[in-house]
């Protein structure tokens, strides 16, 4: 397995940096929906947000991570030659909404959990704050708090989360679909093949 991307297959990095990201974020968007729809326990609650949050950020960064390699390693392996012309414009579109998404995703819980009023120092004695694992604590530009800003960003990141889960399916299909049903590389290229 190379290092750097081929115009036949992924590099290893490439490879690490998309199933890594794709079981985060399959978790992520499973424990936004736990956490929004069942957990009833406030102490339990707050714990796994922390975690999300966490998580979250480390998402963000191994995007960026992703889109520089990306750009460092201009190879990449070619669609097969016989796809539709509609699949190649599908999967291009599909591809880009996903990066878009995964991006928008960490951003808007950010700003959504640093605009809400429990990190008003002045309303609460104890402060939510935003760190990640336990080690730093992220920036704060919403230092007292605002509710209608929060709910901006929640709205934004509830609809994209759903916008993420349908992609993700779609991706899922379309992978799995070239590879029982096509025959061809586009699955074996982003694992062993």
């Amino acid at each position: 397995m190379t290092v750097k991307n081929t115009t036949s297959t992924w590099g290893w990095p490439a490879r690490v940096l998309h199933w890594v990201m794709a079981v985060m974020i399959i978790g992520l968007v499973g424990m936004g929906t736990y956490i929004s729809n069942f957990e009833t326990d406030l102490v339990r609650q707050f714990q796994l947000i922390q975690d999300h949050k966490s998580f979250g950020f480390a998402v963000f960064v191994l995007a960026l991570l992703r889109v520089a390699w990306r750009f460092a390693n201009r190879d990449t392996p070619g669609l097969p030659a016989d796809m539709p012309s509609w699949q190649v414009r599908a999967s291009h579109a599909s591809h880009y909404l996903l990066y878009a998404l995964i991006f928008i995703m960490p951003l808007s819980g950010w700003l959504m959990s640093t605009a809400s009023p429990l990190n008003d120092p002045n309303a609460y004695p104890v402060q939510v704050k935003n760190m990640v694992f336990g080690l730093f604590e992220m920036p704060d530009p919403f230092p007292t708090g605002s509710k209608s800003i929060s709910d901006v960003f929640h709205v934004i990141h509830s609809i994209a989360g759903k916008f993420l889960a349908f992609i993700l399916v779609v991706h899922t299909a379309a992978a799995l679909k070239h590879h029982f049903v096509d025959k061809d590389t586009i699955l074996k290229r982003m694992t062993f093949g």
